[in-house]
């Protein structure tokens, strides 16, 4: 019910640092705050019914707060040797047995669950649906991500042949010119002896 209350109240009133610190990091208002908010709103004539009952909830939620600092207070009080009179003579009491009943109730009080807005986990503000609606939307951007691998894949591969066959197609075009080049030279090597034998070039290479 207070976490409820708590993301209720920050995503209606948060502002500035506040709503960016929700926004981005799921950052409750204070309890205080949230309060002060809805009593504000409702002095203006803006404040709705879910948000009075979940400002009602905070209060009593800051009310156990304050009822732990107290318990605290009483904690150190006692161990830097103040008594009980005293105790009770600072908060006008009747006298220390009325102290120490009220240490014993700030006792059971200090013993229930309470977490301070500020440090409540943000993984404690999401529902059961909206961790599966996560989920599904992890897995979503994973199964599009897979053909756009494969893409990429088909992509590499496609110029990885193209490549192969560039290769093939210059190894040819040089066999055929060394071929040329070698045919050049045997008939020109054939004239040169012709020549010599007294044989016309002419004739030779026609």
């Amino acid at each position: 019910m207070v976490t409820a209350s708590r993301k209720h109240l920050t995503e209606r009133y948060a502002s500035g640092v506040d709503l960016l610190l929700w926004e981005t990091e799921k950052r409750l208002i204070p309890d205080l705050d949230a309060i002060r908010s809805v009593s504000e709103a409702l002095a203006a004539g803006k404040a709705e019914g879910l948000d009075t009952g979940a400002a009602l909830v905070l209060v009593q939620a800051a009310r156990l707060g304050l009822d732990r600092l107290e318990y605290d207070l009483f904690e150190g009080a006692h161990a830097i040797g103040m008594q009980s009179e005293a105790i009770a003579a600072v908060l006008d009491l009747a006298d220390a047995a009325a102290a120490d009943k009220r240490h014993r109730w700030l006792t059971t009080r200090r013993a229930l669950p309470y977490t301070p807005a500020e440090l409540q986990p943000p993984e404690t503000l999401t529902t059961p649906a909206g961790a599966k609606r996560a989920q599904a939307g992890r897995r979503s951007a994973q199964a599009s991500g897979s053909p756009a691998r494969a893409a990429q894949a088909a992509d590499r591969a496609a110029e990885t042949a193209m490549r192969a066959a560039g290769t093939a197609q210059q190894a040819a075009q040089q066999s055929a010119e060394t071929s040329r080049q070698a045919t050049r030279y045997d008939r020109a090597e054939h004239v040169t002896q012709s020549a010599a034998a007294g044989d016309d070039p002419g004739e030779q290479l026609s």
